[in-house]
């Protein structure tokens, strides 16, 4: 067993109060295999890599390394049994060098406790170079891409001569090209002898990349089969039951009242030029566009976030100087942010905490106290509509999958009731199972009356959900499309466009 297996897992079970998140796990990795690890969110995902790297501690079961009983106590024990973890969210420290962070809590020294810089920026070159990259390792984190941090976080992880490396969602924020070479790394990583495991929701990269997968469903191991013996519908399968695919709206673009227009927008610090489009009562605006492309930025600046250099928002047919979330938000517009973590929610807040967040005054009595009963009413209600898998409205938000994170996110804007709602990648990190129904709930709110802009990277759910679909390139509109005339290769002409 000890040759066919590097990490096998017996039966693990975690519960955290009332949520079972793990309930007898039982799986094996291979070593040097390209393993992949899928599921909902809320089925146990994070639970079990945070387990493997000695963040949490099991209740009951048996983790074996090589064939061998092990409790890993921490995560820095689990570095010393060769196990990194490379987090999605890149922990990463963004004032330092590429080398400090390489050798960051572990460096090179000179004599007994002086740091040797220059070995590290030595050893750092020589370690990009394995993986087929060259760097200045003198160079700020800060000013790299998102992928250039993965594969800081990644030679991180080999600077311990680590064996055995989890990547969570490692792909979720990178273009295409940065996946490709993404990718190149790990295979190269594989020839070397180190084993990966992958967490994504993005199964067709897991069908790309994986020579096995395992699916969990609410906390169980459904199965593990090689990836050339299964496919993508039998994941999902796996993963949710039978979930048809998301149908392409067929209909004609809405050409009703409009309720917001923005005329000759730009915004020189933020590389917004001459921004023209408007959105109707009751449409769906996708906007699509590469990384840079200055999507987010547009709705930064149309919510008030960075107010316009120049230029005109009309909120239905009145010009409006938006200088702030605040104003944009008594004007009608919600914006639900593509930076969850950092920007979306209050960590060491609870659920009911965070949905309302955006109505705290309409939440408060004369006497300037909060309204409970209120409140409590309201959170139920979205919990209902939603679909909100939690304990109770007490549970922090923290403690929530990222799939249920974004829809307390999501709810916070629809008790605010806007006219018209901003959303940036708003399936982002999500499982087919929210995904689904978070289009749902998008679909069902138009009928309501709202108009609603969407930007994503997922260029086939955008062309599938949308009325109409801007593309923008290099801080500018270069055209658009009926959605249902939209292809993914005309887009991405328009957005390549230099």
């Amino acid at each position: 067993m000890a040759q066919d297996t590097l990490i096998r897992y017996e039966n693990i079970s975690k519960r955290f109060g009332g949520v079972q998140a793990l309930d007898d796990v039982s799986f094996a990795i291979r070593p040097g295999d390209i393993h992949g690890l899928i599921g909902e969110n809320g089925a146990g995902k994070s639970t079990l890599i945070k387990i493997t790297g000695g963040i949490y501690r099991k209740d009951k079961g048996q983790v074996y390394l090589d064939g061998h009983p092990v409790e890993i106590h921490s995560p820095v024990e689990a570095e010393q049994r060769g196990i990194t973890i490379v987090h999605q969210e890149i922990p990463l420290c963004n004032n330092l060098s590429i080398a400090q962070n390489v050798f960051l809590g572990n460096p090179i020294l000179k004599g007994l406790s002086q740091p040797d810089t220059k070995a590290m920026e030595r050893r750092t070159v020589e370690l990009f170079a394995q993986i087929g990259q060259s760097v200045d390792p003198r160079r700020p984190v800060g000013r790299l891409s998102v992928a250039m941090k993965q594969l800081t976080a990644i030679v991180q992880a080999l600077s311990t001569e680590s064996r055995f490396i989890i990547m969570d969602e490692p792909t979720a924020a990178l273009t295409p090209s940065e996946v490709e070479t993404l990718f190149a790394v790990l295979r190269k990583l594989q020839a070397e002898g180190t084993t990966i495991l992958i967490v994504s929701h993005i199964l067709s990269e897991m069908m790309q990349i994986t020579d096995r997968v395992t699916v969990l469903r609410n906390g169980q191991h459904v199965d593990t089969k090689d990836t050339k013996d299964t496919s993508i519908d039998d994941i999902v399968r796996m993963m949710v039951g039978n979930v048809p695919p998301p149908s392409r709206k067929e209909h004609e673009i809405r050409q009703g009242e409009v309720v917001l227009r923005v005329k000759d927008l730009s915004k020189k610090s933020l590389r917004l030029r001459e921004i023209n489009f408007s959105l109707h009562k009751q449409e769906i605006l996708g906007i699509a566009g590469i990384q840079g492309a200055g999507r987010t930025e547009l709705a930064t600046c149309i919510f008030g976030a960075y107010p316009a250099d120049s230029g005109t928002i009309e909120v239905e047919g009145v010009p409006r100087r938006i200088r702030s979330p605040r104003q944009a938000i008594d004007l009608g517009i919600g914006y639900l942010t593509e930076d969850r973590r950092n920007l979306g929610v209050f960590w060491e807040m609870n659920i009911w905490q965070n949905m309302s967040t955006a109505i705290i005054d309409r939440l408060t009595t004369l006497r300037l106290v909060l309204d409970n009963k209120e409140i409590k009413q309201l959170g139920r209600a979205s919990v209902k509509e939603l679909q909100i898998r939690t304990p109770g409205l007490e549970q922090k938000i923290r403690y929530l999958s990222g799939g249920n994170q974004q829809k307390v996110v999501l709810s916070r804007w629809l008790n605010a009731r806007p006219k018209v709602l901003l959303l940036d990648e708003p399936t982002r990190g999500v499982d087919v199972g929210a995904k689904a129904e978070i289009r749902r709930v998008i679909q069902e709110l138009v009928t309501q009356g709202l108009s609603i802009i969407v930007i994503s990277s997922d260029l086939e759910e955008l062309l599938a959900i949308s009325d109409r679909v801007l593309v923008m390139a290099n801080g500018t509109i270069q055209g658009e499309y009926p959605a249902h005339e939209a292809t993914t290769e005309k887009v991405m002409a328009l957005a390549t466009k230099k």
